[in-house]
């Protein structure tokens, strides 16, 4: 009975036997190289320390070896996921919509692939040749390079080369790319468009301890207009702080603003609970603001509250606020986010779950047309608009906003 399903699927028997195969000759080889490493051991000296050597390390070679067979014949034998089938009926309207723009942009891809060519067949030999040249100073120092490291030098002096010819050039198509398709994607979904981040105004930020420690901030996306009948901008936002092997990423995500209909007296910053002490520090940290007690034990858990004005800070944590900022963190995609409403301006914080850049087109070697490319950037703009109706939602007097017809 067991055969009975690999019989009636022809791929997957012969799955099965490519993995059976895998799996055999990862065992085999395991073996062959076992004997190799203790032959080789012995030749040097027959005492029982080299045999011992020998062994261990024989033994420790053929299992790597045998479990990348085993992980061959898994991986053969491991349903293969089926990507989503992509929209046709919208790429071909995306399609439509931008063919005067994508025209434009082949010409200016076909151009700058024609300028990079040009510049490899001189530049990649001269990061070979300054690579050998690195080689050949080597071998007057104390530990001259081998013929291995000769290979090394080239092949990185190749790559330096391959990234002087290509990087600047890539860039300016990628931004080009950018400014072009993006503003009329966003437009689709109402009175939005695109631009390069505005730097947003960190001070506040950081006083406030929504992100405590940066000495860096990238941005690069930004989406703006008016959506839902309200201001928006979300830009993509990462801080990180140090250098090196010490450089950590503080935040990588979305930086929301929504404009409310309505005023809030003081500040209200709502952060992430910092532990014992880290909390002690951030009560005494703040000037002129309070700590506000609120009644749902799992946001009091996951977060600390502080205002300029407890009653400004309470009219806006109202139960159904706290509910919905909580379900916010649970979204595909996103983290725990953290908030700061002045004035009108209700800012989300909302970090990313699986990092990678959002807003990115396609390659200078790829067609300016790709369906694909196209999908993924309509997708990322949804995406981002999504997470605004989840921070919009948050403050039930938002709900009077008329969405619009978009």
């Amino acid at each position: 009975m067991s055969e009975a399903p690999a019989a009636s699927d022809p791929a997957l028997a012969r799955r099965a036997e490519m993995a059976k195969a895998a799996l055999a000759a990862g065992l085999a080889l395991g073996v062959l190289v076992f004997i190799a490493v203790i032959s080789a051991s012995l030749h040097k000296g027959h005492d029982l320390g080299h045999l011992l050597t020998g062994v261990f390390t024989g033994l420790f070679t053929a299992l790597f070896v045998a479990g990348g067979g085993a992980w061959a014949a898994m991986t053969l034998l491991a349903p293969k996921a089926r990507p989503a089938a992509p929209d046709l009926a919208k790429a071909t309207q995306l399609e439509q919509l931008l063919a005067p723009t994508l025209a434009a942009l082949e010409a200016a891809r076909t151009a700058i692939v024609h300028q990079v060519n040009l510049r490899l067949v001189t530049r990649v030999p001269l990061g070979v040749a300054a690579g050998v040249g690195f080689w050949i100073f080597s071998q007057f120092g104390r530990s001259p390079g081998t013929f291995f490291n000769l290979l090394e030098f080239m092949g990185f002096g190749a790559a330096i080369g391959w990234y002087w010819a290509s990087h600047k050039l890539s860039e300016d198509y990628l931004r080009l790319y950018k400014d072009q398709v993006l503003p009329k994607l966003a437009a689709q979904f109402g009175a939005l468009s695109y631009r390069r981040a505005i730097a947003p105004d960190m001070s506040l930020l950081r006083a406030q301890h929504i992100f405590r420690e940066f000495d860096r901030v990238v941005c690069e996306d930004e989406i703006f207009g008016t959506y839902r009948g309200m201001a928006l901008n979300i830009v993509e936002l990462k801080l990180t702080y140090g250098s090196g092997k010490e450089k950590r990423t503080e935040f990588d995500g979305l930086l929301t603003t929504v404009a409310l209909p309505r005023h809030l007296a003081g500040v209200t910053a709502v952060i992430a609970d910092n532990g014992a002490l880290g909390n002690l520090e951030d009560r005494f940290g703040g000037e002129g603001r309070e700590h506000v007690a609120v009644e749902d034990p799992a946001f009091e858990k996951a977060y600390e509250v502080y205002g300029t004005d407890q009653v400004a800070a309470r009219a806006l944590l109202t139960p159904a606020f706290m509910e919905r900022f909580l379900a916010l963190g649970g979204r595909a995609g996103f983290m725990q986010p953290l908030a700061l409403a002045q004035d009108n301006r209700l800012t989300i914080a909302l970090p990313k779950a699986g990092g990678g850049n959002l807003f990115e087109p396609p390659s200078y070697r790829q067609p300016a047309a790709s369906r694909e490319a196209l999908l993924k950037l309509y997708g990322d703009i949804q995406a981002v608009l999504s997470a605004a109706d989840a921070v919009i939602d948050l403050d039930q007097f938002s709900r009077t906003a008329k969405p619009s017809a978009a």
